[in-house]
């Protein structure tokens, strides 16, 4: 039998572990709850109701990131204004008059293009039929048309199958070789006209057009006598309101970019001369070093006998004096030797 105070560990163990499993259990589904794609009620199995919320939420985000497409393409458009007000301003009166008279016959020159039928018509597929497909137009036939352009073969028309149906009717608008053409307004009018389609074609709303969805739109009061269509030249994008605010805050950056740039300068100094008093201190460094080297071998120099070496390594040899004694010492030695015998003396016998 185990002790009271043992057994009251363990059910405290147990709660602990329980009060865990269900904390985790907790999270798990929160969890869960964050990710819309995915069904919070069934937690271990991916059935058909997450596949419905899968393409419901991807849908909402390509729906979201088309929308920010627009607007990137509203901002380059004011900020091209912006540039070109800017321009202007620089030039003086004769010269501003002629560029102004010049910009807007390029602009005129633009709008004089063909007529531009409105996507997903008869007379727009006709077109596709006749001119890319190399087919009769008057033997049009929807669902041949629809199996020819679904060029994976999986049974349904994505948006870039969608798009490339257009590129006739923007060739009518755009040319890379022109100035007047700009080729970033030529993909702004593609997307509009793939969402022009979208709008009207795709049902269930999950962005791909399936043939039945397809069939479904011939049949309608608008795919044979649809509304004009208007390209981007058309009306306004932005008004001079919304192009105020905008070179507002160009400004704004601008003094930011401005100030950014006086911090970096100074912080680019400030390393300079802490470069300059790195390198200041590694020459003196050195020099120490230096100085210490050679007195070390000086010191050697002394304890073995020899002259010491110079700054690079050659000996150096030190005059000797001599004492005033030792000056004189020759000349007393001569006067202390022997007198030398006398010579040729006569002999005696």
């Amino acid at each position: 039998m185990l002790p009271t105070s043992l057994k009251l560990t363990e059910d405290e163990d147990i709660n602990n572990n329980n009060g865990r499993l269900q904390s985790l259990q907790m999270d798990h589904t929160s969890l869960l709850k964050q990710f819309e794609h995915l069904d919070p009620h069934n937690q271990n199995t991916f059935e058909a109701k997450d596949l419905e919320l899968l393409i419901s939420t991807a849908t909402k985000d390509l729906e979201n990131y088309d929308a920010e497409r627009h607007e990137e393409f509203k901002r380059y458009e004011m900020l091209k204004e912006h540039e070109r007000r800017e321009y202007l301003k620089g030039l003086d009166q004769e010269k501003r008059e002629k560029e102004e008279k010049r910009m807007q016959e390029l602009k005129e020159k633009h709008r004089q293009h063909p007529k531009v039928n409105a996507p997903g018509s008869v007379a727009q597929l006709r077109e596709v039929w006749e001119e890319t497909d190399g087919l009769d137009p008057q033997e049009f036939n929807a669902k041949t048309f629809f199996k020819l352009h679904d060029t994976n073969e999986d049974g349904v028309l994505d948006e870039q199958e969608l798009e490339a149906l257009f590129t006739k009717e923007l060739e009518k608008v755009y040319d890379p070789k022109n100035e007047e053409d700009d080729m970033m307004e030529m993909e702004e009018e593609r997307l509009r006209m793939r969402e022009h389609v979208m709008k009207n074609v795709d049902l269930n709303k999950d962005r791909l057009v399936s043939l039945e969805e397809f069939l479904k739109s011939t049949e309608k009061k608008e795919f044979s006598n649809p509304k004009e269509w208007e390209t981007l030249d058309a009306k306004p994008l932005y008004t001079e309101e919304e192009l105020q605010r905008f070179e507002a805050e160009l400004r704004d950056k601008e003094e930011e970019l401005k100030r950014k740039a006086e911090n970096l300068r100074q912080e680019q100094d400030l390393l300079r001369e802490r470069g300059k008093a790195l390198e200041a201190q590694k020459r003196e460094y050195q020099q120490a070093v230096l100085e210490m080297s050679q007195r070390q071998k000086e010191q050697q120099a002394a304890g073995n006998g020899q002259p010491p070496a110079g700054p690079n390594g050659e000996l150096q040899f030190q005059p000797q004096t001599q004492k005033p004694e030792e000056i004189n010492a020759p000349a007393e030695a001569k006067n202390n030797l022997p007198a030398e015998p006398p010579q040729n003396l006569p002999s005696h016998t």
